[in-house]
């Protein structure tokens, strides 16, 4: 290998490795006494590394008077809440000075994460009494927390801006209120409406009152026999009425022949 080329190797390595960490957050933030817990947290949250790992960043600094209960609570959840604190972008008081509109969103490492919901992982920022107001845009959620002073910038990979409390973000500590939150979508199947039956079907379907009189008489007529028809008997006589009618007339004959004679 040509020695010329080990300089220029070395010196692309060392800048390689110079833009892969542009800044160490944690050791800028150990300068300034006023943000040794917010150090601390996200230290302690692995946040550090993840910050450093960035470009380009801006950081939402909580000072210490204003921390809060959020040293008590879980990693998981202090991590969370201080994803919505660091803005993928960079800005300054100049730059935010230069925003057109009266209020702008801004994107948070939260969104990044991929666990925010309805726009859990945006901030607004307000231009509003000659300074700032941050806050979430979460519907209803509250924007109180005033920009207080530029901690430091190194343009244009970090900077970060003291505030002046945490930015409360619906639904991470807690469920999502009924305003904030959005209404769900029926999924269940519409439900048809009952079927009309048409007149001649009801009244196929449901016997009237002279059907139901009728019915009786119509199967105790079919059993009787017909009142025009006579009865067995008297159509046709039985075989002992005949015989006796022959012998009579036998007889009668015979006593004729003998009034005769005499």
């Amino acid at each position: 290998m040509n020695r010329s080329i080990i300089p220029l190797l070395c010196s692309f390595l060392f800048l390689s490795a110079s833009s892969a960490s542009a800044f160490n957050v944690t050791k800028i933030l150990s300068q300034y006494p006023d943000y040794t817990n917010f150090n601390d947290l996200i230290s302690k949250t692995g946040l550090a590394s993840e910050i450093n790992a960035k470009s380009t960043i801006t950081l939402l600094a909580i000072p210490n008077g204003a921390i809060g209960d959020l040293t008590s609570k879980s990693n998981d959840v202090v991590k969370k809440i201080l994803t919505t604190h660091i803005v993928l972008d960079y800005y300054d008081t100049m730059k935010l000075q230069k925003l057109k509109d009266k209020t702008s969103k801004l994107t948070t490492m939260f969104q990044e994460s991929g666990k925010a919901s309805n726009d859990q992982g945006f901030l607004n920022v307000t231009a509003k009494d000659n300074t700032f107001v941050f806050g979430s845009a979460v519907k209803d959620a509250q924007r109180d927390s005033r920009l207080e002073k530029s901690v430091m910038n190194q343009p244009y990979n970090i900077s970060i801006l003291g505030i002046s409390q945490p930015i409360v973000t619906p639904g991470i500590d807690s469920p999502l209120s009924p305003s904030s939150a959005p209404s769900p979508k029926a999924n269940t199947p519409k439900s048809s409406p009952p079927k009309a039956e048409s007149p001649a079907e009801e009244e196929a379907e449901a016997p009237t009152e002279e059907d139901e009189t009728e019915a009786p008489a119509s199967s105790k007529d079919a059993d009787s026999p017909s009142a025009d028809s006579p009865p067995a008997d008297a159509q046709a006589p039985s075989s002992s009425s005949a015989d006796k009618l022959k012998i009579s007339f036998g007889f009668f004959v015979v006593l004729a022949s003998m009034v005769a004679v005499y």
